[in-house]
């Protein structure tokens, strides 16, 4: 049990200094509205300055659809694994489903697209009004030697009336393991949180199934005693994670999980130590005087 307790501690000593090192997306290139604006690249849509925040402004004030371009990037240096256009959107009273949309050129005249049209996240769609979230376009390359895009090109598309202003964008790469749907900086996205999540669950309730089950039977003292002992440091372990997380201001999905677990593993390891313990001791004691009684 001593060497559990040490590959314990191994392994949340890692994981702290692998989350404390995590990288994060590399931006290759800003767009400025106002400066395309300057330079008359601006063909649809108003550039709009309020508030602090230049945005581009796209209108379509016909029942009809529309598809609007705004933005066109030649030879944008991106590549394999992953890339993406991140950015700022805000919208009101559209109509139907709208979305903001993405193609991918690539030499001898293939092209691909990229789409929000999700219910949530950073692809939802657009629809109805809504306040400034986060958005993000992003293309997943399927091998490593494929070849860099030759064009971006960024539409708004509107299947009805509807206002949409979209704020500065980003052109990102990324690196092997990161998730362009993860918030910008974070560690990992929210699906990513959910299975991190169900697995410490997972590991827990396995944990606590075994302690309550030879705990109460008054069997495996050691073994029960070393598992209560491992959920101690687990739990400092990941309220060190959830601290670390916090510190840097990482979105909730990732801190969360780290510490709902990592307070309730050493809470209850603390609140059970003692009456554990206790229950085995008794155990004992009635076994020494059993042996006493029989003469055995």
């Amino acid at each position: 049990m001593k060497n559990l307790t040490t590959i314990a501690k191994t392994v949340l000593c890692g994981l702290i200094i692998s989350v404390s090192a995590a990288s994060a997306e590399q931006t290759v290139s800003e767009v400025s509205w106002s400066a395309l604006a300057d330079e008359g690249k601006i063909s649809n849509g108003e550039v709009v300055s309020q508030d602090g925040k230049t945005y581009l402004k796209v209108v379509n004030s016909s029942p009809g659809p529309t598809t609007v371009k705004i933005l066109t990037l030649d030879a944008p240096n991106v590549g394999p694994p992953a890339y993406a256009i991140v950015g700022q959107v805000r919208c009101e009273d559209v109509e139907g489903k709208g979305y903001l949309e993405m193609w991918s050129h690539f030499p001898g005249l293939k092209k691909f697209f990229s789409r929000t049209l999700g219910e949530k996240g950073p692809m939802k769609q657009l629809n109805g009004s809504s306040e400034w979230r986060r958005f993000v376009l992003p293309f997943r390359m399927v091998k490593d030697k494929s070849p860099r895009p030759e064009k971006l090109l960024v539409n708004v598309v509107l299947p009805g009336r509807g206002t949409v202003m979209v704020g500065q964008l980003r052109l990102v790469q990324y690196s092997e393991g990161e998730d362009p749907l993860a918030a910008s900086g974070a560690w990992w996205s929210d699906r990513t949180s959910g299975w991190i999540g169900g697995i410490i669950g997972a590991v827990i309730g396995c944990l606590g199934g075994f302690i309550g089950i030879f705990g109460g039977m008054g069997k495996a003292g050691r073994l029960v005693i070393g598992a209560m002992k491992v959920l101690f440091i687990a739990g400092l372990g990941m309220l060190a994670v959830a601290g670390i997380a916090l510190i840097k201001s990482q979105p909730f999905g990732v801190w969360y999980p780290f510490g709902l677990a990592g307070l309730l593993c050493t809470i209850l390891s603390v609140a059970l130590l003692r009456p554990v313990r206790r229950r085995y001791e008794a155990a004992e004691m009635r076994k020494m005087e059993a042996m006493d009684v029989t003469g055995k």
